[in-house]
């Protein structure tokens, strides 16, 4: 499971770090405009992704988890429907559409939908390192598309078309070679249950979009884009620790699922949350050093304020307490209590969305991360208490690593602010 998490660690950190290796390359070439135009195309269609492909990879990853051929099945079902869905809405766009960033977001979000039911599947065959692989060719091809356009000085329309045009070649290149080698994979089983757990995930992911962006939002009405600025510098400094939550989202549920007894005799959840208490506290020392080195020499950031350490403190801690919902959250993945999932994150969407708006309007930027440091603690406590409802033998030892961590990090955070 190591070797996993750093693989889909890595593939996380391929596919969100690509924004930032773009960003110098399209702002030479886009204006200010096109540029909020290409960034709104991005984020609209990773919030169409799982309403397009019906999250399909849901129930993929569920079933195939525990029985490779109902996952393969699954997958067949998801992508013909998928698949009748994405050609009717590409063929109305490209014969009755215009250059809309709207309609882009809507293709690229077809083919990216089509890309991750198959990637689904590969996880189910704990292929770690092909996922990473196929994460790292596709960035790749995108960053020669964009060198390619940027030489012959095409407009936003035709790169975010080549764009479509990559995904979906990458998306029906694997997905063929899925189909092909496994045509005899044969196995029927009644698919609208798992329609069904799939389809009650999405206001789940619809939620967690809302957390994981609506702070932002939020201060940008509230207070402006300096404010979004110095919060975001502070965001993506702690950001780091994501892309391990990342690694543990995507390898945990289906090791889980796939040794579920052992899992539990064996105590692997404490196991595992005593590595990511480490890995966190190991890896906040090296954000804070960053933080220092920049802010003495090298002066990348450009902006220093008083608020910045507590800021990344805050968010940073705040990523540390979802990693651990993880681990409750996949209790309620492997009982498919879909509802509960989504009914639980659409209350902490709500809480975030409530709350960073009275932090805002009583203390600023602040806020923000106070607001969001709240909302994951309460988004812990009730998947955990959910979880528990569910099954009562579950025994994570959860408050001592978060003691420890805390304490740990209060020190390392009083010993940064003393050398700033």
């Amino acid at each position: 499971m190591k070797n996993a998490i750093i693989f889909y660690s890595l593939s996380t950190a391929i596919n969100k770090g690509s924004i930032l290796l773009f960003f110098p390359l399209l702002t030479q070439f886009l204006t200010l405009e096109d540029f909020g135009k290409w960034s709104l195309v991005i984020v609209v269609s990773n919030l169409l992704i799982p309403i397009i492909s019906l999250n399909g990879s849901a129930g993929i990853l569920r079933e195939g988890s525990s029985n490779l051929k109902i996952g393969f099945f699954l997958f067949k079902k998801y992508i013909y429907i998928s698949g009748v869905i994405c050609t009717a809405i590409c063929l109305f766009i490209f014969y009755y559409g215009s250059d809309n960033w709207i309609y882009y977001s809507i293709l690229i979000s077809c083919a990216e939908g089509i890309l991750i039911l198959s990637l689904t599947y590969i996880r189910t065959e704990e292929k770690a390192s092909l996922y990473f692989l196929i994460s790292l060719f596709k960035t790749i091809a995108l960053l020669i598309m964009i060198l390619y356009v940027k030489h012959h000085s095409l407009s936003l329309n035709t790169l975010l078309l080549y764009h479509f045009l990559v995904v979906t070649i990458f998306a029906l290149s694997i997905t063929l070679f899925l189909l092909i080698r496994y045509k005899d994979n044969i196995l029927q089983v009644k698919f609208i249950p798992m329609f069904v757990f799939s389809i009650m995930l999405i206001p789940h992911s619809l939620s967690q979009w809302i957390m994981s962006s609506s702070d932002r939002i939020i201060l940008e009405y509230m207070l402006g884009s300096i404010n979004v600025g110095i919060y975001s510098l502070a965001y993506n400094m702690a950001l780091i620790l994501m892309l391990v939550n990342s690694g543990i989202a995507l390898a945990l549920p289906t090791f889980m699922i796939k040794n579920f007894k052992n899992w539990k005799r064996k105590k692997y959840d404490n196991k595992a949350i005593a590595y990511y208490t480490i890995v966190s506290i190991i890896l906040f020392i090296v954000v804070i050093l960053i933080y220092l080195i920049d802010l003495k020499y090298s002066r990348i950031l450009g902006y220093y304020g008083k608020e910045m350490l507590p800021l990344i403190f805050l968010i940073y801690t705040s990523i540390y307490i979802l990693g651990l919902y993880y681990f409750y959250a996949n209790y309620l993945f492997y009982y498919k209590k879909a509802g509960i999932i989504s009914k639980t994150t659409f209350k902490a969407a709500i809480l975030n969305v409530i709350l960073t708006i009275i932090f805002i309007y009583i203390i600023g930027v602040m806020g923000a991360a106070i607001a969001t440091f709240i909302s994951y603690i309460y988004y812990l406590y009730t998947i955990r208490y959910e979880a528990l409802k569910i099954d009562s033998t579950i025994n994570i030892k959860l408050f001592g690593n978060i003691i420890f961590f805390f304490i740990s990090s209060l020190i390392i955070y009083y010993l940064g602010a003393s050398f700033e």
